[in-house]
């Protein structure tokens, strides 16, 4: 876990851009009828705005709402682990309710439209977030996280030896 803003900040930028790239993907795959060099060129063009979006809602909105219900419903006692699947499943919700309305407007629906279509397509965003986030963005954020965390130590003991 994130020890300091710097690390918590860092920490966030890769894991939004794991998610931010691998859900845009996934749903212009699936909106484009598939995979192809196409579907991954118009995800590329719309990663820009679509990792702004979800990195400024966990940021505002998902985050600051998370650590007031994992005080809630985690004990200090919780392993790390318990910690780690709170946080996946309540973030893997908020944000996947709030990125399929968002996505679907940047896709050019209208509220209307994402509202009547909503628990079609939310399910199939929740679950491949979930999946994403478990697998990838998780794991790879972590040892990021740590190659920080190692670094920064280094730096310390080499001052504190000079």
């Amino acid at each position: 876990m994130p020890r300091n803003a710097k690390e918590g900040f860092l920490f966030g930028i890769s894991f939004c851009t794991i998610m931010a790239f691998s859900m845009g993907l996934i749903n212009i795959s699936i909106g484009m009828g598939g995979l192809s060099k196409a579907s991954f060129i118009t995800s590329v063009k719309a990663f820009p705005i679509t990792f702004l979006i979800a990195f400024a809602v966990e940021n505002l909105i998902v985050g600051p709402t998370n650590k007031k219900f994992l005080k809630k419903f985690v004990a200090e006692t919780d392993s790390v682990n318990a910690k780690i699947l709170f946080n996946c499943v309540f973030i893997v919700t908020m944000m996947s309710i709030i990125m399929t309305y968002a996505g679907s407007m940047l896709g050019g629906e209208s509220i209307k439209g994402i509202s009547s279509k909503f628990f079609t397509v939310w399910p199939r965003n929740f679950w491949a977030a979930f999946f994403v986030n478990i697998v990838l963005a998780g794991p790879i954020s972590r040892v990021v996280l740590r190659f920080i965390q190692r670094n920064e130590m280094a730096v310390g003991d080499e001052l504190s030896e000079a």
